[in-house]
């Protein structure tokens, strides 16, 4: 857990800005303040994953990363609607009238944006925590929820070291 905080801060020490998917340039956040996160775990219900926690308090509050980047908590970077890691689940968490089997699962927690509506997501009630690809914009009314989830890493560690390795964490699901 400490190797990919080490890794992640020593990355963004030497390269402070991220590329997005479309060659736009975005900039790691400063880090949160420990009052920040306790407010985003009173809002989620639920404490965040250890690692996630310590880039968010010891590297940077968001604004690093894959796609557009990963989203941070109060004060921190936001995804195109303006939408932190809480805003966006508690947007999630709300039904859907137009859509019976809307339920977005209890801990899954929206950490990056790829854009129309894709992001990474992880499971926050497993340890360690697993990261998932979710395409929200191709939820069809009366399907299961399952049809727009697709397992991607087996944590949020692996999934940090493989883009930290270069790897096209995007190609990996989507080809």
């Amino acid at each position: 857990m400490d190797d990919v905080v080490k890794r992640l801060a020593t990355h963004l020490r030497w390269n402070k800005k991220s590329k997005d998917v479309v060659g736009g340039i975005f900039r790691a956040c400063p880090p949160a303040a420990e009052k920040d996160i306790i407010a985003t775990e009173q809002r989620l219900n639920f404490n965040l994953p250890e690692t996630l926690r310590k880039i968010y308090l010891r590297v940077a509050n968001g604004g690093f990363g894959p796609g557009y980047g990963v989203m941070g908590v109060e004060g921190g970077f936001m995804d195109d609607l303006g939408h932190t890691v809480a805003d966006l689940f508690e947007v999630y968490r709300q039904p859907d009238p137009e859509d019976p089997t809307w339920e977005w699962p209890e801990r899954f927690l929206p950490i990056c944006h790829w854009g129309c509506v894709v992001y990474s997501a992880i499971d926050c009630s497993r340890n360690p925590a697993p990261v998932y690809f979710v395409d929200v914009g191709v939820k069809e009314p009366n399907e299961p929820m399952e049809s727009i989830i697709k397992f991607h890493k087996p944590s949020i560690e692996v999934w940090l070291n493989d883009w930290l390795d270069g790897k096209d964490l995007w190609h990996e699901v989507w080809g």
